[in-house]
C-alpha cells in the first residue's frame, strides 16, 4: 500500500515538474518572435551599438524616445482594444462577415500610423548622426528582440478548429 501512494505522488512530481519546465508559454505557447518595441538589437536600437555617441546625442535619443513611445501607447492601446473587439466578433455563433471586415480595416489602419510614427521616429533619431555614424549604422542593423507579444504558434489554448488565427 505504501509503495502504491509513493509511486502515485512520484508520479504526479514529475508531470509537474515536466509540465514546469516545458517552456513558459505551456504547449504551443512558443516564445518565437514577438511585436512591438522589443524588435531590434536591444535598449536604444541600433544606434546603441555605434561606440562614438555623444553624450548630447545619447541625450537627444533618449528625449526622441521617450517622446515616441509617449505617442505611441495610446495607438497601442487602441490597437489591443480593437484586436479584442475582432475576437469578440469572431466568438459570436453568427459572426457577421461586414463587421469582421469593418473591424479588420481599422486594425489595419491602425497599423499603418504605428508604422508611419515608428518610420517618423527613426528619421529624426539618424538626423542626429554625423555622415560617419551613419556610414556605420548599417553595420549595426536591426536585429530580432524579445517582442511583446507572444510570437508564432497556435498559443495556449492549441490550434484554433478551422484554421489559425
Amino acid at each position: 500500500m505504501k509503495l502504491r501512494i509513493a509511486s502515485m505522488v512520484a508520479a504526479v512530481l514529475i508531470a509537474t515538474a515536466s509540465a514546469a519546465l516545458a517552456g513558459p508559454g505551456g504547449w504551443g505557447g512558443g516564445g518565437g518572435m514577438g511585436r512591438g518595441p522589443g524588435m531590434g538589437p536591444g535598449y536604444g536600437g541600433p544606434y546603441s551599438q555605434i561606440p562614438d555617441l555623444t553624450p548630447e546625442q545619447k541625450q537627444k535619443m533618449e528625449e526622441l524616445r521617450k517622446k515616441h513611445w509617449a505617442e505611441m501607447a495610446p495607438l497601442q492601446n487602441e490597437r489591443l482594444a480593437k484586436r479584442s473587439e475582432l475576437r469578440s466578433l469572431w466568438a459570436d455563433p453568427n459572426p457577421d462577415q461586414e463587421k469582421i471586415l469593418a473591424k479588420q480595416r481599422e486594425l489595419a489602419e491602425l497599423d499603418l500610423r504605428l508604422r508611419e510614427k515608428t518610420t517618423r521616429h527613426r528619421f529624426e533619431v539618424h538626423s542626429l548622426l554625423t555622415p560617419e555614424q551613419r556610414e556605420r549604422l548599417p553595420l549595426a542593423g536591426y536585429g530580432m528582440g524579445a517582442g511583446m507579444e507572444r510570437g508564432m504558434g497556435p498559443g495556449r489554448r492549441g490550434p484554433m478548429p478551422g484554421g489559425r488565427w
